[in-house]
């Protein structure tokens, strides 16, 4: 009877701390953008638009993301972020903008206040989707990223390498 009730509160536990990282196993890792459709205009690609983004978690539940883009006129548009993933909700604080990662416009603009923003997550078989409060989507199926910005631009990225960072290796 006390061997089977240990059982039962250790799977308990580990399928309550499973639940806490669900999302981080198909979110992590560095991503490499492959493309970017204009609301207006045809499609960008490398060598004319390159891209990187990295999530990395910081705890089962937290993620440090960094997302630059540059193309060809010698501009970088960075964001760096920390995400907080909860059931089904999330919360993101941004404290570095070099940029505007979501438009064509290549100003300098170096912004270090911190911006906070909210968001729901969806999820349904392999597709995990953030949905920010700006409008911008977030869209992962498997290998490949789909983020569409409120804008009507569509950056498509896949994924480059796994970085597990503190969850299990």
């Amino acid at each position: 009877m006390l061997r089977t009730s240990i059982t039962l509160v250790f799977c308990a536990l580990l399928i309550g701390c499973g639940d806490d990282i669900k999302y981080q196993a198909e979110l992590r890792g560095t991503w490499l953008l492959d493309s970017r459709k204009p609301a207006q205009g045809e499609i960008i690609q490398s060598p004319q638009i390159s891209g990187l983004i990295e999530w990395f978690p910081t705890t089962p539940t937290q993620a440090k993301v960094h997302l630059s883009v540059t193309d060809d006129r010698q501009s970088i548009r960075v964001i760096d972020r920390l995400y907080d993933l909860q059931d089904m909700a999330f919360t993101y604080q941004s404290k570095l903008r070099i940029g505007s990662v979501e438009t064509d416009s290549s100003d300098a603009v170096y912004d270090t206040t911190t911006q906070n923003g909210t968001g729901q997550i969806s999820s349904d078989d392999a597709r995990v989707t953030l949905t920010h409060d700006n409008g911008t989507k977030y869209e992962f199926i498997g290998t490949q990223l789909t983020i569409t910005y409120s804008n009507g631009i569509v950056d498509t990225w896949t994924l480059n390498k796994d970085q597990k960072g503190v969850l299990a290796k």
